[in-house]
């Protein structure tokens, strides 16, 4: 019996025979067949520069009004039940939670093409109330470079607690650290965040990306 990281109710992991005649151990899901249906996947359809879910796969109207083309793709629609995660996680700082979406990002890592993985940090504050970013919590393993710091002046409401239209206009709130420029020249580079809503945050990190030499930005997000 598996117990879920999620509610904790005690689960059993279906066996077939191809499971059974593989010679290793198997892999663990951390949720319960009944969590992991109160989150939704984006499908085959999504809006190719920000990956909304969506009916078609045309460019949405919130991405047509960017000038840009930075190209997102997200794993889980932003609805109830993701919020219900990430409020557990994320805010009410449930590490143990980062378990259970940690296999679903491994194998979306492995289908992007990049050279390096940077992760968008959290302020001083964050650290010092939650320990921990959520968004290196969800990596098993994969190399990433913490080339980002948010800037010691930037002083701002969290991001979730902001209209779009305050959200739009937040300033700057990253700078490269030392020595960036040595890791990020010509290199292709992949944003990952937790949920992409305006595209604000991943601009400011592009932003910055670009000016520490890198040739590509795109970025990877849970939710959208």
């Amino acid at each position: 019996m598996l117990g879920c990281v999620w509610c904790g109710r005690l689960f059993s992991l279906p066996l077939t025979v191809a499971m059974i005649w593989q010679w290793r151990p198997l892999p663990q899901p951390a949720l319960c067949p009944a969590c992991r249906e109160q989150l939704t996947p984006i499908g085959s359809q999504y809006c190719p520069q920000c990956g909304r879910q969506q009916a078609t796969s045309e460019v949405c109207h919130d991405c047509r009004r960017w000038p840009d083309n930075l190209r997102n793709r997200a794993l889980y629609c932003y609805d109830a039940g993701m919020k219900a995660y990430m409020q557990q996680y994320k805010f009410q700082g449930d590490y143990r939670l980062r378990l259970g979406l940690q296999a679903a990002l491994s194998t979306a890592l492995k289908r992007e093409n990049y050279e390096v993985l940077v992760p968008i940090p959290i302020d001083q504050r964050t650290w010092q109330t939650r320990g921990f970013n959520q968004v290196t919590g969800w990596l098993t393993g994969q190399p990433f470079q913490q080339v980002l710091a948010v800037t010691a002046t930037h002083k701002d409401r969290p991001q979730s607690a902001k209209t779009r239209q305050e959200r739009l206009l937040t300033p700057q709130p990253f700078e490269l650290v030392a020595g960036a420029g040595e890791v990020l020249a010509n290199r292709r580079v992949l944003l990952l965040d937790d949920v992409y809503t305006t595209g604000r945050t991943l601009r400011h990190a592009a932003q910055q990306i670009y000016l520490g030499g890198a040739k590509a930005v795109t970025s990877l997000t849970l939710a959208r």
